[in-house]
């Protein structure tokens, strides 16, 4: 497609080179002759601010005003205030001359006055602009429809996104920008290093949209796909942007991320059929240069600094969606899900493995707030979850950060721990293995079938006596345990008298041996009032 010239926009500097505007004088500076025409009206109200959609040329005779300057003053800052593009005013019958002060508010504000000496037919002006406006009009019409052809030529021909920027480019005349996240951005056409970082930072910290006048000469389209923002696409024009350049980025906006959407889905199509390497990886089969190489064909600036893994426990709905389903809904959401970790200075690894969706999380940031950034990942990501095609739930476990990548194995090991754990206890308010403290050693315990011995052991009395009559000798060895043998807090705690925790003290000791508060047979009755909670759940 040929570059528009005129990108389909009259300006008051062409409306003057029309032949009914031989004659005209006009008092304006370039700025002003720059603006945009999309409309002309014929006003003699004075109370113009409520009529106005912007753009317009207005004409008047000025018999609204007549010779009252102040009330023309007020019509012209009305006009301004709306966005007209400028005023003709016939002088003759009803505005003699024009006022000095309405020439001074016009050149202040670069808004264009027109005066006109003889006596013109209105009418005429407003029939030869509207004819253009409509012709106009049809030839930015078929020429998007010429666009939007190109385009989908271009996307069915696989030439990729600088294919589609420069097509953009081409046809609107304007400075194409392209910013994907976590990629590196497009200027078409090139752009000097300096003033494209220069650009870029403006854009990355909002400078650009916080500037009215260089927001209008700016135009800006997230690109979105799943309701995730995969990059932001610009035009940057010398002057006001056209509604024919506006509607043309729409149309080349959509058209990229359908784009990103198809390489996206086969590259992840590839992926999904290469999970096998992460399965041998997770077994423990790869070397470390091995893992390097593949991690750098994924992203090859990616800098490994530890390993984790995070382990979402499979629904029941989620289950039958994954047999209903041929893998399309995963695919997108692991599409979403590796935006997301990326933004997190993470490289994601995602497969589905039995029960689980297995996420290896590559650290690129030497475990820097690592918590943090990953818990902030899983947040957003849950957070595009519908409920009824949700896959990652709330029922999660996160193994150890290794820093050695050949022991993923490990932290696989460790994350299918803290799941498992979980299901015994309930959520945790930590999902990470290096948080559960107690459970790990309770769950080796239980792994061993060494919990039940050594709760009888060292609990069995107590909850003997308990049962035969009703009492409430294991609570009170709980609390007086995590009180740390305070007797004087454990009454409070209990809310009983002093004697009465004596005397059940006295009892426990008879029962548990006077020697159950020494050191090493404390922290073994302790570590059995944790298995018993774990077994049973919470002491009350």
């Amino acid at each position: 497609m040929p570059l528009v010239k005129t990108v389909l926009q009259l300006t008051v500097k062409e409306i003057l080179e029309r032949p009914l505007f031989q004659k005209a004088e006009a008092i304006a500076s370039s700025e002003a002759l720059s603006r945009t025409v999309k409309w002309v009206h014929i006003m003699e109200v004075t109370q113009a601010r409520h009529l106005l959609n912007g753009s317009e040329l207005i004409l008047s005779t000025g018999i609204g005003w007549h010779d009252n300057e102040e009330l023309s003053l007020s019509f012209l800052q009305q006009l301004i205030d709306s966005g007209a593009s400028g005023l003709c005013i016939e002088l003759g019958q009803y505005a003699k001359q024009p006022f000095d002060n309405m020439k001074e508010l016009a050149l202040r504000e670069n808004f264009p006055l027109i005066f006109f000496h003889e006596e013109v037919r209105y009418i005429d002006i407003t029939q030869d602009l509207h004819a253009h406006f409509i012709h106009q009009h049809h030839r930015m019409v078929s020429e998007l429809e010429a666009l939007s052809t190109e385009l989908n030529q271009l996307l069915l021909s696989g030439k990729g996104i600088k294919s589609l920027l420069r097509l953009l480019h081409q046809t609107t005349g304007a400075q194409t920008a392209f910013f994907p996240m976590g990629a590196e951005p497009h200027f078409i056409p090139h752009m000097p290093r300096d003033k494209a970082e220069h650009f870029y930072e403006q854009w990355i910290y909002g400078k650009i949209i916080a500037d009215s006048q260089q927001k209008r000469t700016i135009a800006h389209r997230p690109i979105l796909a799943l309701d995730h923002l995969f990059a932001d696409l610009l035009l940057q024009g010398k002057q006001e942007l056209s509604e024919f350049q506006n509607l043309a980025l729409d149309r080349a906006a959509t058209a990229i991320a359908q784009e990103m959407m198809r390489t996206k889905y086969m590259e992840e199509r590839r992926r999904h059929k290469e999970d096998l390497w992460s399965v041998d990886w997770l077994a423990g089969k790869h070397a470390a240069n091995e893992i390097q190489d593949y991690i750098h064909s994924i992203k090859p600036a990616a800098k490994l600094t530890g390993v984790t893994v995070c382990l979402f426990a499979l629904s029941e709905q989620s289950k039958e969606l994954t047999v209903k389903d041929d893998g399309s809904l995963l695919i997108q959401k692991n599409m979403v899900a590796r935006a997301i970790f990326e933004g997190e200075g993470c490289v994601l690894l995602p497969l589905m493995q039995h029960e689980y969706i297995v996420f290896i999380v590559v650290d690129q940031l030497s475990a820097i707030k690592f918590k943090e950034r990953l818990l902030r990942a899983i947040a957003r990501l849950q957070k595009t979850e519908h409920p009824e095609t949700a896959f990652f739930s709330s029922t999660l476990g996160i193994g150890s950060y290794l820093k050695e990548w050949t022991d993923a194995k490990e932290s696989y090991e460790t994350a299918k721990e803290t799941l498992s754990i979980q299901k015994d206890v309930g959520l945790l308010p930590s999902p990470f293995y290096s948080d559960l403290h107690l459970h790990k050693i309770i769950y080796t315990l239980k792994k061993a079938e060494a919990l039940p011995a050594l709760i009888e052991e060292y609990l069995g009395p107590v909850v003997a006596s308990d049962r035969e009559k009703n009492g409430r000798l294991l609570h009170t060895l709980n609390v007086f345990m995590k009180l740390s043998g305070s007797k004087q807090d454990t009454a409070k705690m209990l809310f009983i008298a002093r004697q009465t925790l004596y005397h059940r003290l006295d009892k426990l000791a008879a029962l548990l041996g006077d020697d159950f508060m020494e050191q090493d047979k404390r922290l073994t009755i302790e570590l059995a009032l944790q298995a018993y909670a774990y077994v049973n759940g919470p002491i009350d």
